[in-house]
């Protein structure tokens, strides 16, 4: 019995269609918040039903409603302003931050709803997510890395994000160690006048030991990322500096710690000094 009402219904959806069904939703990534407008589409296909709604959300709430037979209506949500004029059954249009309608949150959850008319009133549910930012164009500039150094000088390096929205994070790598940041100091930062975007400047200074120069060179990395944006790639820019000439044949030899590496570097001087204890002592009992 329960084979038969399987393949009922089976030949009942076949006949039917396959029913309402969300194709795509298309939302940025990334919206730059200079953007005056974004649009967002929500493709669909009703699968031979006639529309009854799209419905729009921001994390979980209503802010936009189209049905046939009437203009789109828009629902009061904090930071969210929608161009009617722009939006309809396959679109919404947002206004950006640069309006007059007031501030604008672009950032966020969005939802499409669809719903088909009844008696069975389907219904498909897609979301995406959509952050807001400027990528900088290009890696960090690392200025003040010299080409060699001796042990004991002083390392002072800066570094200048591209330009961005949030501010971009810096952060200096050290033979692939990331630095304290008590040895960084954040410098002042670039602003634009009129514009959300700007610079990350941050300066490092470390006292440049013998162990900072692993066969005789070290490494110096500047990892720029913007915090909080999902799929952002970090970019980084690297130098590299040499231990100086004068020190090339400490770059050569291990570090040296204690007396016992001083005696172990003169195997010779040691059997020496035995041998002559022993023939002392040899020449007393004579």
């Amino acid at each position: 019995m329960q084979l038969v009402l399987l393949s009922l219904v089976l030949c009942a959806s076949l006949m039917t269609g396959n029913g309402l069904q969300i194709q795509t939703l298309e939302v940025p990534n990334i919206a730059d918040p200079r953007w005056e407008k974004v649009t967002l589409r929500c493709k669909y296909d009703l699968g031979g039903k006639d529309l009854y709604s799209v419905t729009w959300y921001k994390d979980g709430i209503e802010f936009f409603k189209f049905m046939p037979g009437s203009p789109g209506r828009e629902y009061y949500v904090d930071g969210v302003h929608v161009d009617i004029s722009h939006s309809d059954h396959e679109k919404v249009t947002l206004l950006g931050p640069n309006t007059r309608k007031g501030k604008a949150n672009l950032a966020g959850s969005y939802g499409c709803e669809v719903s088909s008319e009844g008696p069975n009133f389907q219904t498909d549910y897609r979301v995406a997510n959509m952050s807001v930012a400027v990528p900088p164009k290009g890696p960090p500039i690392l200025d003040g890395v010299r080409p060699s150094y001796e042990v004991g000088e002083i390392l002072e390096a800066e570094c200048t994000s591209g330009l961005s929205y949030p501010p971009a994070v810096l952060t200096f790598i050290l033979n692939g160690k990331e630095v304290n940041r008590a040895l960084t100091k954040d410098l002042q930062a670039g602003y634009i006048d009129g514009s959300v975007i700007s610079s990350t400047r941050l300066g490092l200074t470390v006292r440049l030991e013998r162990y900072h120069f692993p066969g005789g060179s070290l490494s110096l990395v500047c990892r720029s990322t913007l915090p909080g944006i999902a799929n952002s790639m970090a970019q980084e820019t690297s130098r590299i500096a040499t231990l100086a000439a004068s020190n090339q044949r400490l770059a050569q030899e291990p570090p040296k710690s204690g007396s016992r590496s001083k005696f172990e570097s003169y195997p010779a001087l040691i059997c020496w000094l035995v041998l002559m204890i022993h023939a002392i002592h040899e020449s007393l009992r004579v």
